[in-house]
């Protein structure tokens, strides 16, 4: 007994003895390129997890075994080294483009991309406050390979459709899910136009997210990467992690950018005749009609017609008016941002306060917003705890309603340059029908507004139960309301006779969420790292809406309802749906050579039937380095890393509509003076979620150093795709919703980082995406195709096809329009009834993508940032009244047709004779108005100068950066292309859309 306890003290004794060997180190990172100070670096002895991060200062301390010999320094963003433990030590990190993405965040975590077996590809901050915008998704076009951004107008705080890999669905949702530092946000359309095709008028959640807030964005594409997320993850999803606060003393920044916007001449050919060429035209299309001899003839017929129709005397001296020009302005922006950062070991916050003002190109629009956040992060012990909450409020004017005239896009194309805007006495001029600039007068126009509240509130605590496994509650409120509002004016031809127009709509949308996660982490005998993590989540979405109208305004001075005499409309809604699941995801990899994943989860939905709520959902995943491979060591100089890795699994789509699978009634009815219900949709209790199955085969490669690639193949099928099926009229229903339909999306797409030259003082960097994509239609409801006038819906088709007659051009003899007759062949007819509907391109890209510069001298850097589009082809409606031959009596003549039009026998062009009262059919549904939507884009670029340290060091700053931008500086089309922009709707449908403006800022950003 006296043995074991002697030998149980010289064991405390020997413990404690090795416990005292230690030593402090202390040391200060700092960076290469501004040699400034390195917040938050990690700092961790070689081969154990004992570190620490370095402070405010870039300084750090801490104690390690006296057998260390090496620290690894780390920073996203930045190269890591080892270092020898030496005293005092001074770490300069390099800057890394390549390193961000080296960590990816799934919402439910982090990790190493090195140990991600799925496809996603990470964007920082700092590219998407390169481009201004209110929108931040905007800012990612061209930056991610498979992410199609459809921007389709240039009203401030618009929405910008987004879709992943194609569209993969018909009557569901393509968008993909947002999801912000672990919560899923409500992210769908709002505003009375909102269900509309265009939603030129929709309110975008996503404008009033700061972007200056954001610290990165990673897209999730395949099913490895996405299936956690289960039935709202069929379109991808948008994972956006918003800054935190970092350890050490208070750091502020501050930026601040302003400049002007205007829509560029050289960017578009969308203009109608001034008045002496309208004269022209006109007097030669009275002579083509016969009204007319000759042009002496012609000219008198033209000034009956006009002064009798308009009372207007063209053989005056009438000033010719640019009704483009009136309704175009030169926009102005400005952007303040103001944040602070810091903490300690048990706290950590980040605060930050922003205004965006954003006057619009086209009079009536512009927008303001107002943005706070608070971030608070804190540990005590095991426990961990959290708080973020963000708000904003958008104050968003809008002119492009979509009522058709009182566009005032649209109105410039019905308005003759004979018109005048304001009357000899300064009024204006009212028998201009719907004038542009009176609806739209800053004081006694009309009113259309949208002020949009967002409020975003995320709590989380986590706790760890053992070094290895950690507990975590993570909760979410998302609250967004609509306060819309439109009242007309006096000056508003279309209400005027009632007495005026005065319409309120308010719309709420709440999201709530809660989830609950258990993490498992650990490392065996060195070389079998585990990663299991084991989930409950569940979340209801609630949206309210009432809406009201009334006419008869005693003056335009007070656009209350109550100040009217007439109650036009009221009523209100709400619906609701409600999602829970079980979600479980397990990651191994052996030895950092060897890598698996597997995901499963079970969701539960109330959109579906009652025999189909409930489904799982899964993914497996792997992941092979050769390049750790022994027999690759003599590769490591030219070959650093080559990685192939695949996966497949499933994920759903819940985005169908809150009660497509319900019995529905409608109220409101009344028979024999009594209240009653119709039934207006029949149940189907087997209606189920639209299924995705995703599979992905990609490679990963790092050569000399210098090239990172990036490829995937992958093909997507949709399966139980929900159509509207036909119903026997006996049964009181035309249809109902059934899962049959089947689509497929497959592709190829690349990623390239490159550094061509790095010296000292000189670096440039390259990147380049491209993505080629193919959908397909595999099953429909019936085995016919769906046609209509201008498309399509066919098996083996693209969903966005384009049928049609086909244009053939202008016969040289008699200058009347061709068309190709029949389904097929040559043959042409000028009838428009013998021309045969044909399959004429697509809607969607053959190939899209980016190309990015970045170039760094001493403190000056310069960013290039580009986007195209090849393949596509994009139809404009409105070209039938815009590029009209004179069927439209009287109306403006676009400079198109004046120029190119067919004016003798023998000319060879593609626009017909122009010919009063033209019964040619000329403006038919024809290709003659289907263009290609192939464009270059030059979006962003960026020069700017960093100030020297040492100048700044005595002042107080810490840094101090000036600049100038430009964006969408140019865009080169194809030489058929007309109109404002090529850039469309998804659906390659364009008509009278709002000018994308060119924008030049200049903007500051200081540290200190």
């Amino acid at each position: 007994m006296k043995k074991l306890t002697f030998l149980f003290l010289c064991l405390v004794l020997g413990i404690g003895l090795a416990t005292a060997q230690t030593k402090e180190v202390s040391g200060t990172v700092i960076s290469a390129e501004d040699a400034m100070p390195v917040i938050g670096a990690s700092v961790v002895v070689k081969g154990t997890t004992t570190g620490t991060v370095s402070d405010y200062d870039g300084k750090f301390s801490l104690n390690v075994p006296t057998s260390a010999k090496t620290l690894v320094i780390s920073y996203i963003g930045m190269e890591s080294q080892e270092v020898a433990i030496v005293p005092n030590m001074k770490v300069t990190l390099k800057s890394d483009t390549q390193n961000l993405e080296e960590v990816v965040v799934t919402g439910y975590g982090v990790m190493k991309k090195a140990a991600f077996t799925g496809a996603a590809q990470v964007v920082g901050g700092d590219n998407l406050t390169k481009r201004t915008d209110a929108n931040f998704m905007k800012s990612l076009e061209g930056s991610v390979a498979g992410l199609q951004i459809s921007s389709f107008t240039g009203q401030p705080g618009a929405f910008a459709a987004t879709t992943i890999r194609g569209k993969g669905s018909v009557n569901s949702g393509t968008e993909p899910l947002y999801v912000i530092d672990g919560i899923a946000i409500y992210s769908d359309k709002m505003g009375v136009n909102s269900a509309s095709g265009s939603g030129d008028m929709a309110a975008s959640p996503m404008a009033n997210i700061n972007p200056n807030d954001i610290e990165s964005i990673t897209v999730l594409k395949d099913a490895t990467a996405t299936a956690i997320y289960g039935a709202r993850a069929a379109n991808g999803v948008i994972v956006v992690t918003t800054k935190k606060g970092a350890q050490g003393k208070a750091r502020f920044n501050f930026s601040a950018k302003a400049g002007t916007s205007f829509v560029n001449a050289l960017d578009h050919n969308y203009k109608t005749v001034n008045l002496d060429r309208y004269k022209e035209i006109w007097k030669e299309g009275l002579m083509n009609s016969g009204d007319a001899e000759n042009m002496d003839e012609a000219e008198s017929v033209l000034n009956y017609y006009v002064d009798g129709y308009y009372g207007v005397n063209l053989a005056e001296n009438i000033q010719s008016v640019d009704w483009l020009d009136a309704v175009l302005q030169n926009g102005t922006t400005q952007d303040y941002n103001l944040s602070v950062q810091g903490g300690n070991e048990s706290m950590r916050y980040y605060i930050s306060g922003g205004y965006f003002e954003n006057t619009g190109v086209l009079i009536g629009t512009g927008m303001k917003r107002y943005s706070g956040r608070v971030s608070l992060d804190g540990n005590q012990g095991r426990l961990g705890y959290g708080l973020s909450v963000s708000g904003a409020l958008s104050d968003i004017d809008n002119s492009m309603t979509e009522s058709q005239y009182i566009n005032p896009i649209v109105a410039v194309y019905d308005l003759r340059p004979f018109q005048q805007i304001r009357n000899a006495d300064g009024s204006y001029n009212l028998d201009a029908y719907y004038n542009p600039v009176a609806i739209n007068d800053k004081e006694n126009g009309d009113k259309r507004n949208q002020k949009q509240t967002t409020l975003v509130v995320n709590p989380y605590v986590t706790y760890k139960l053992t070094d290895n496994l950690t507990w975590k509650t993570n909760a979410g409120l998302s609250l967004i309301d609509l306060n819309e509002f439109f009242y007309s004016s006096k000056y508003n031809p279309q209400y005027s006779d009632s007495g005026l127009m005065g319409e309120k709509n308010l719309e709420r949308a709440t999201t709530y969420s809660i989830t609950n996660t258990l993490n498992f982490v650990n490392t065996f005998n060195e070389v079998h790292n585990i990663n299991v993590l084991l989930g409950q989540e569940a979340q209801k979405v609630a949206f309210n809406q009432v809406y009201a109208a009334a006419s008869g305004y005693p003056s335009d001075a007070v656009f209350e309802l109550d100040n009217a005499s007439t109650p036009v409309s009221a009523g209100s809604m709400k619906k609701a749906s409600t999602l829970s699941s079980f979600f479980m995801n397990a990651e191994y990899n052996y030895n950092n050579k060897y890598y698996g994943s597997a995901s499963l989860r079970y969701d539960g939905s109330s959109r579906f039937g009652a025999n189909n709520q409930w489904a799982p959902f899964w993914s497996l995943g792997a992941k092979y380095r050769i390049s750790e491979e022994d027999f690759m060591e003599n590769t490591k100089e030219w070959l650093s890393d080559l990685t192939i890795r695949g996966s497949y699994g499933t994920v759903g789509n819940q985005d169908i509509g809150y009660y497509a699978a319900m019995g529905l009634y409608s109220y409101g009815y009344s028979y024999n003076s009594k209240p009653g219900a119709v039934p207006t949709q029949i149940s189907n209790p087997d209606l189920k979620w639209e299924t995705v199955a995703k599979a992905d085969i990609g490679l990963n490669a790092v050569l000399f150093n210098r090239f990172t690639v990036e490829l995937d193949y992958y093909n997507q099928r949709t399966k139980d795709m929900i159509f509207d099926v036909p119903l026997s009229f006996t049964t009181g229903f035309s249809s109902v919703m059934k899962n049959v339909g089947e689509m497929e999306n497959q592709g190829f797409e690349f990623l390239v980082n490159t550094n061509v030259m790095k010296t000292d003082e000189f670096r440039w960097d390259v990147n380049l995406t491209g993505t080629l994509n193919r959908n397909k239609i595999v099953k429909l409801a019936t085995d016919k195709p769906i046609e209509n006038t201008t498309t399509i819906r066919k098996v083996g088709e693209a969903y966005n096809t384009f049928y049609m007659a086909e244009y053939a051009g202008v016969d040289p003899e008699t200058g009347s329009p061709l068309w190709y007759k029949g389904k097929e062949g040559k043959e042409t007819t000028s009838n428009i009834n013998e021309a045969g509907q044909r399959i004429v391109g697509s809607a969607d890209p053959k190939f899209y993508g980016g190309v990015g510069m970045n170039f760094k001298y001493k403190n000056f850097d310069l960013s290039l940032d580009a986007s195209y589009t090849l393949g596509n082809k994009v139809y404009n409606s409105g070209f039938a009244y815009d590029m009209q031959v004179g069927h439209y009596f009287l109306g403006p003549v676009s400079n198109y047709v004046y120029e190119n039009r067919w004016q003798k026998p023998g000319d060879i062009t593609n626009v017909p004779k122009f010919e009063a009262g033209s019964s040619s059919n000329a403006e038919a549904h024809s290709t003659r108005f289907l263009m290609s939507g192939s464009y270059l884009r030059m979006k962003s670029i960026v020069f700017g100068y960093t100030l020297p340290t040492k100048l700044l060091a005595q002042a107080g700053i810490s840094n101090l950066r000036v600049y100038a931008s430009a964006d969408n500086l140019f865009t080169i089309t194809s030489s058929d292309y007309i109109g404002f922009d090529p850039q469309t709707r998804p659906t390659g449908f364009q008509s009278w859309s709002y000018p994308v403006p060119t924008n030049i800022m200049f903007g500051i950003n200081l540290g200190f």
